[in-house]
Order: structure tokens, then sequence, then C-alpha cells
């Protein structure tokens, strides 16, 4: 015998009980001698028998009927030729889970996991009978009932047939919750739960994840084995995070990992944009070990492009593509408010007779209008002129809504850098006339000037400034680049989606020897391209999860998912905003283009979440089951018969009917025996 609750054998020690209360409540009276009655002695003496055999019989019944109710709570379980004394219960509901996250694709002699995992499920329905209620449900992250109601093997073969590996990752406990509750839901007397699955170990989520505890059920697990063999993921492909332009050099990060922990590997990695191979490259890594692979290529086009960087495959192949997608515009539209003293700027943002990446166009304040800011992406503040207060207004709700502006902290725009920036800074003008400033050398390059080398910021730091703005108040983490004072030259600043751009920089000759340098028109034109519009929203998304795209006012959008069908997406809740539609999740990797009429509006790459799936880490059986909270599991391992095992479980016969109903009957005899001690009593 065994039990399927054995905690509740603690409850036995509640038998005490009743033997402490009738030592206790034994009445001790003293005995005095009575001439008158001591005839009496004999009959007494015989009627105290009777009432004391009774009360030990009351005693004996109450501690039985005790450890019945304690073995009734522990449900006992008989097995072998006792078990025939008792009937063996009546039909049999039975759910069936198939693991098919994109893990069960690793490949070994024998075939895939997944494919190993469908021929255990044969078996599995082998052992069921016609009139069984089975349920066969495929789980990754999500879960689908492919079968579910009476066998009816014919209609379950045409099921296997189509089965297959998805692009999820794993979720065992809420996958192991779905079937609780669906046998839980049966009306059937016999339950049981088949679990068949490699038992990655992030299938069981962090660590504070708990599984609630339930009536155990009859559980079996059917472990698929994975081999330990090598497998390196492509795992992310970083792109750039300020927006491309035409002409530029583009600079990837592609992320390797090697999962295995014995193995090396060595492979060719192999990287495309746009159809065309721009990188071939054969990888060394040793085991355990990550790697950066950096790959730099010419933007020779504009708009979209997909990319793709692809590995040779290995024994998991699921993540050996990696998809990625580029936006490269055309030119920046810079907006320049400033006068005829703003020449020399000017000519930095497009120099006359010369192709750049700027599209500029020049308005002196007071003249612009709101609808010249809608076509800009940056606005550069400039010298001359005096700004109004409508002005500053229009400026600021252009860069709250997302806009970038670049502000010339010069004599004329101190009150225009007070009323934008959101620290106020303290802002004087010094002249020097025997003497100059210059700019602090950084010990890292700020990412806006990515382009110059350690000669060119050598240089910038011997630059003269006779006139410079003293400014303070200013954040550490603000600031950019300082003058040798230490007193801010450029720093960044936030305003509500948009960044503003501070530049202690006077843009005539007279003030520095800066705007006369080969290095006036690379520093104007970094910091315009830098705080120019960021990558659009889409860049990248995994399988399975929604995806919010911004669109702009009176789009009407539709997108094309990676197998070619098209769909409409949903408009987003208010919480999100009223510019956005919500693409339902994609189920399979490859490129979402999202469509306004004929016109790609956007590209998005969907992967999947190679993070965790890649490792291949697998749980030892007993561990997954104590983990789930299965209690009454029987393992078996991948080569072993599995109908043994599923006899052996199903021999034993709980008995906790046949307790109730004695234990029904001993209180009841009990009350019976306690009303007639009562009356003799009396």
């Amino acid at each position: 015998m065994n039990f399927l609750n054995p905690i509740y054998l603690f409850a036995l020690a509640a038998v005490a009980i009743p033997i402490l209360i009738h030592i206790f409540s034994r009445r001790r009276v003293p005995q005095v001698p009575f001439s008158s009655i001591r005839f009496l002695n004999p009959s007494d003496r015989r009627s105290m028998v009777r009432i004391n055999l009774r009360r030990l019989l009351l005693l004996a019944l109450r501690i039985i009927g005790i450890a019945l109710v304690a073995l009734v709570f522990a449900r006992p379980v008989v097995r072998g030729s006792l078990a025939t004394l008792f009937p063996s219960g009546g039909s049999r509901a039975a759910c069936i889970l198939l693991d098919r996250s994109f893990s069960m694709g690793v490949a070994s002699d024998e075939g895939t996991a997944f494919e190993r995992a469908a021929s255990r499920l044969a078996s599995v329905l082998d052992n069921l009978e016609k009139d069984d209620e089975v349920s066969i449900v495929l789980f990754d992250t999500a879960r689908e009932a492919a079968y579910d109601g009476a066998l009816q093997r014919d209609a379950v073969r045409a099921v296997l047939k189509d089965l297959h590996v998805s692009w999820g990752g794993t979720d065992l406990k809420n996958a192991v919750a779905f079937a609780r509750a669906k046998l839980e839901g049966s009306r059937r007397d016999v339950r049981e739960l088949y679990l068949i699955s490699d038992l990655q170990k992030t299938g069981l989520g962090s660590a504070s994840d708990t599984t609630a505890r339930r009536a155990p059920l009859r559980a079996f697990i059917l472990p698929v084995q994975t081999e330990a063999a090598g497998n390196v993921a492509v795992e992310e492909v970083l792109t750039p995070r300020v927006a491309l332009h035409k002409g530029e050099t583009v600079q990837l990060k592609v992320r390797l990992r090697n999962t295995s922990r014995e193995l090396a590997a060595r492979f060719p990695l192999e990287v495309s944009v746009g159809g065309r191979r721009i990188m071939e490259k054969e990888i060394n890594m040793p085991a355990a070990s990550a790697t950066d692979e950096t790959v730099v290529f010419p933007a020779d086009w504009a708009g979209w492009v997909e990319g793709v960087v692809k590995k040779r495959p290995d024994r998991l192949s699921a993540d050996d593509t990696r998809y990625f997608t580029l936006h490269v515009e055309e030119k920046v539209g810079v907006l320049l408010l400033a006068n005829e003293t703003g020449y020399y700027l000017a000519q930095a943002l497009s120099p006359a007779g010369v192709e750049g990446d700027i599209s500029l166009v020049e308005k002196r304040w007071r003249e612009f209008t709101s609808a010249e800011l809608r076509t800009a992406n940056v606005v550069v503040l400039g010298p001359g002129g005096s700004p109004s207060p409508g002005d500053v207004e229009l400026i600021d709700r252009f860069v709250s809504a997302g806009g970038k502006a670049v502000v010339l902290v010069i004599p004329g725009l101190e009150g225009v850098v007070s009323k934008l920036s959101r620290v106020s800074p303290r802002i004087g003008f010094t002249e020097m006339p025997q003497g100059y400033f210059s700019i602090m050398k950084p010990p890292v390059a700020p990412s806006f000037l990515a382009p110059f080398n350690e000669e060119d910021l050598a240089a910038l730091s011997r630059i003269k400034f006779r006139k410079a703005a003293i400014v303070a108040n200013v954040p550490e983490r603000d600031v950019l680049l300082r003058f040798g004072t230490g007193t801010p030259f450029i720093w960044q600043e936030s305003r509500g989606a948009g960044t503003l751009v501070f530049a202690a920089i006077d843009p005539t000759p007279s003030a520095s020897d800066l705007v006369l340098s080969p290095y006036f028109l690379p520093l104007v034109q970094q910091l315009v391209l830098a705080t120019g519009p960021r990558a659009p929203a889409g860049g990248g998304s995994l399988i399975g999860e929604s995806i919010v795209w911004r669109t702009e006012p009176g789009e009407n959008v539709t997108c094309r998912l990676p197998g070619g069908a098209e769909i409409k997406p949903e408009q987003a809740p208010e919480r999100i905003g009223r510019d956005a539609v919500i693409i339902p999740p994609v189920e399979e990797p490859g490129f979402v283009t999202i469509l306004q009429g004929g016109e790609v509006k956007g590209k998005i790459a969907v992967n999947p979440d190679c993070r965790k799936e890649s490792d291949l880490g697998a749980l030892a059986a007993k561990q997954a089951a104590d983990s789930l909270g299965l209690e009454s599991t029987m393992i078996v391992q991948e080569g072993r018969e599995l109908t043994p095992a599923v006899h052996t479980a199903r021999e034993g016969r709980e008995i906790s009917m046949p307790l109730i109903l004695a234990a029904i009957l001993v209180f009841v005899a009990e009350g019976i025996i306690a009303q007639r001690e009562k009356g003799d009593t009396k």
C-alpha cells in the first residue's frame, strides 16, 4: 500500500486526543462503607464492569474513526492481488501535452526531438481505450487543443500528420495548468495527464514563479532527451540607433553565442542586405562564449531594405538565421532661423555647389510658420532678429511632439535657451582679447562625433575661442563637450518626445577660429544629423508579440505578413495613442511590411526569441515533476516501453471510498453506544 497524499498521515497523531480525554475524565471517588447498602456491592460491581467495557468500546470506536478520517485524506492505494478486492473505477479522461517549442527541432541520428515525441504520443494512444475521452494539446508559450473528444484513431492519425515544430519558446507551467483545468472539468472517474517534452529549464519561468498545488493527478512524464550537441545562435543584430542617410557608412553588430559548455564551434557567417551579400567570414568560437561581429558597408540606397544574417546550420537550425531592417533617408529636412549673420552657419549646413545630406530651408525669426515646422526634421536656432514669445512656443511644441532642435547659446538667444531648457541654466558671455578658450579633448568621443578620429579630436581641442558663453547649472550627465575651463560647450536634453542640443558656438569669424577651420562644417552637420530623426518604430519584434506601429494623421495602412497574407491592423487603445495601430502576434520569422496603397511605409523584422530556447538545458524529469506540482508521477524514459509502466500505475486501487463508508459506520455505531451509556447513567 502507498498513499497519494502521505502528508496527511501526520493527522494519525490525533488518535491521542480521545485516549487523553478518557484518561483524565475518569472519576476518582473515595469509598466510604455504609452499613445499610453493603449487600448491594456485588450487584453494583457487575454493573460497573459492563459500563467500563462500553466506555472502552467507545474509546476504540473513536480512535478507529479518527484514524479512518486521516487515512481518507492520505488517499491510500493498494496494489497486487489485494487490488482485485476493490472496484477498478469507470471511464477515463486523458490529456496529452505535446511540446512543439522550437528547441524540439534539435536533430539527431533518430530524427528531430519532435519526431521522436510524436512517436511517443502514438504509444500513449495505444494504451487508451476506444471510449476514453482524449485531449491532445500542443504547447509552446501558447496552448492549442489539436484534438478533443472520444478516442477515434482515424481522426487522431489525421491530426498527427499535420503536427510540426513552432517558433515559440517553452512554457511548462502554463501548459500543465491548462491540462489540469481540462481534466478537472471532465466528469470521467479516472483522469490521466501525459507530458511529452524536452523539459527545457527556461520553461519553468523565473525562480519566483510558483505552481498552485491542487488535487494530484495520475501523471506520466515522457522526456525526449537531446544530446549534448554544439549549438551556436545568431542571437541579435544591433542596427544604428540614429537615422541613416544615403551615402553614409552603416555599422552593424551581429551577436553570436555558443551555448555548448564543452564544444568549440567553427562556421561560415554570411550577411546580406537588399539581396546583396556584403560579408562572408569564417568564425571560430570557444565553448560557452559570446562574441559581436562588426559589419561595415555604405548605404547606397534610400528607403527601407531587408537584411538577413545566416550561419551554417547546426543541430538546432531555428536560431541560425536572423532578420533585420534598415531605413535610409534621402536627406534631412532642416529649417534654419537666422538673419544674414548666419551666413557661415548656412554654408556649413548646405555648402554651395555640393550635394549633401541636408535639405535646407532658411527663414528669419518672426517669419516662419507651423506649416514649415511640419516639413522639417530639425530646426536650427541661429543668430539675428528678436524671437517673439509665439516663436518660442511654436518651437517648444515642435520639440515636445518629437522634433529635434539645435540651439546656439549666443547673445540674443539666452532667453530662448532659458525657456526651452528644463534646467534654466545661468548664462554669461566673456570676451578675451589677449587670450582664448579651447575645447577640452574628451577621453571618449561622444556618439555624435563618431566620424572624428583621435587626430581630429586633438585638432578640435587646439582651436581658439576669443568669445564664449559661460554656462552654469547644467547636469553633468547632459554635457557632451566642455571648454577647457570645465563649462559646457555642447549639451543635450530631452523634452517631451523630442531632443534639444545646445551649443556655445558663435558662427562669426571674429568670435573664434572654428568658423574658418575645416572642422566647422563636419561639427555642425554632425550636430544636426545626430539629433535628426531616429529610426522609425518597428525595427524588430519577437514571434508571439503584438507590434505597435505609429501612423501619420490620415494614414490607412495594411500589413503584409511573412507568409504573404495581408491583414488590417487594429486601432490602438487610447492609452497607447490615437496615432497608433496594433499588429497581432506574428507566428513565423520574416518581415512584416506596412503599406498604404502601394507605398511601403515601413518594414519590421520578426525573429524567434533564441535567448531562451537555444540553451538546450534540460531538467531532470523528477525535478520537473516536483516543480510542476505533479506528485503522483510515473517517469518513462526514452527507450523504455510505455505499456508496462501504464499498467503498473493503473493496477493500484484507491480505497478512499470504502474507508469513507467505514468511517461513517464507525461514527454511527459510536453515537448509538454513547446514547445508550448516557441513558444507563441517568
